[in-house]
C-alpha cells in the first residue's frame, strides 16, 4: 500500500488541491474528491489539470502529516479544510455516518410534487396539458409519433390481451 500526498494544478488559472490517496497502484488515475476540485474538473475538463506525486509513505500518519504541513486554504486553493483528516479511513475510524444526508421539509416536498402527481408548484395541469403529458409518454415510449390507425390498432391489440387474461 502507498500513502501519497499528491497537488493537482488546474493548467488555465493555476489554481491547485493538495490531497492523500492510498492506493496499491501510483498510476490508478485518482484526481481527488474535493468538491471544489470536482466542480473545476467539471468546468474545465480534466485534460487541463495536471497530477504530481509530491511525497509517497509508508503509513497513513506520514501520509496525514504532510497533508496537513502543506494544505493551504486560500483563493488559490481549492482545499475547503486544514489537512490531516477526512477521507475514508477517517470517517470509518470516526464512526460518522458515511452518506449522511439532508431530508428534505415538507414544504419543499410539496413544492417538488410527486411523480404521478398532477400539481406542480401548487398548480394543477389543466386537461390539455395532462393530455399533452400523456401522449408525449406514449410517442417517446414507441419512439415515434403515431398517426390514428396505429393508435386503433394497439388499443385493439390491448384489449384483447385483457380480454384473454380475464
Amino acid at each position: 500500500m502507498y500513502f501519497t500526498v499528491y497537488k493537482i494544478t488546474n493548467n488555465i488559472n493555476g489554481k491547485f488541491y493538495i490531497g492523500k490517496h492510498q492506493t496499491t497502484d501510483l498510476n490508478d488515475g485518482y484526481m481527488g474528491s474535493g468538491k471544489l476540485l470536482l466542480q473545476a474538473i467539471s468546468k474545465y475538463g480534466k485534460e487541463n489539470f495536471t497530477k504530481e506525486i509530491l511525497f509517497i509513505f509508508e503509513t497513513e500518519e506520514e501520509m496525514n502529516t504532510k497533508e496537513k504541513e502543506l494544505v493551504i486554504i486560500n483563493e488559490k486553493s481549492y482545499n475547503l479544510c486544514d489537512g490531516g483528516n477526512g477521507g475514508f479511513s477517517y470517517i470509518n475510524r470516526s464512526g460518522m455516518p458515511k452518506f449522511k444526508g439532508r431530508k428534505h421539509t415538507n414544504e419543499a416536498k410539496k413544492r417538488m410534487g410527486h411523480p404521478g402527481n398532477t400539481t406542480f408548484l401548487g398548480r394543477k395541469h389543466s386537461e390539455e396539458t395532462k393530455r399533452k403529458i400523456g401522449e408525449n409518454s406514449r410517442t417517446k415510449l414507441l419512439g415515434r409519433k403515431l398517426n390514428e390507425d396505429t393508435k386503433r390498432k394497439i388499443s385493439e391489440t390491448l384489449k384483447k390481451k385483457h380480454a384473454d387474461v380475464v
